[in-house]
């Protein structure tokens, strides 16, 4: 089964607000075209978990949310490590998990996150080291007990966000692209 989760409640300000309902059009268009089996819209881990454990085995989640280097928000707060550990129950065999949150495969945190996890998941991890909007620029995965293919320097420098939303940078696709490509 392929799932996406969206946070539900990403903060205050017009933009999140713009936000929230460019995640539920991009959860319903996934479905209908079948790239996903189901998605839905969450306000707290505990809720997440929940729907997640109902689902069976689950051979990819895609979680969209803010971003930060190593980390992933929900609800304007931290998701720590060991609930997203807290998953390998529920994961097929061969999983994926593709954090399409800001930043959070960049600098030291961003490779120590997804080495953790998918040594401690035995899955593939997805994410970005850029700030991702149309286009989503920085992705890379990570598969377990492998090494980064990605610099610590990948992401840029905050002067130069600019750059992040340039097509034709490295590893970037459009936000309508429903799978990862292959070689990445």
């Amino acid at each position: 089964m392929k799932v996406t989760l969206f946070d539900n409640n990403p903060g205050p300000g017009l933009m999140n607000r713009f936000l929230k309902l460019a995640w539920l059009v991009g959860c319903w268009f996934q479905k209908i075209i079948g790239a996903v089996d189901d998605y839905h819209a969450i306000d707290s881990w505990t809720e997440a978990k929940e729907w997640l454990n109902s689902k069976g085995p689950i051979s990819q989640i895609q979680y969209w949310g803010h971003g930060s280097s190593g980390t992933v928000w929900l609800a304007e707060e931290v998701v720590p490590m060991k609930e997203w550990l807290s998953l390998k129950p529920c994961l097929a065999p061969d999983a994926l998990i593709w954090f399409r949150t800001c930043s959070t495969f960049k600098g030291w945190y961003g490779q120590y996150f997804s080495k953790t996890l998918a040594d401690g998941l035995n899955c593939t991890i997805g994410g970005h080291t850029r700030v991702i909007g149309i286009w989503q620029g920085g992705l890379y995965t990570r598969k377990p007990n492998s090494f980064a293919s990605w610099s610590m320097n990948e992401g840029g420098e905050p002067s130069k966000l600019r750059e992040d939303f340039k097509f034709w940078n490295r590893n970037t696709i459009f936000c309508m692209r429903t799978s990862i490509p292959k070689d990445w």
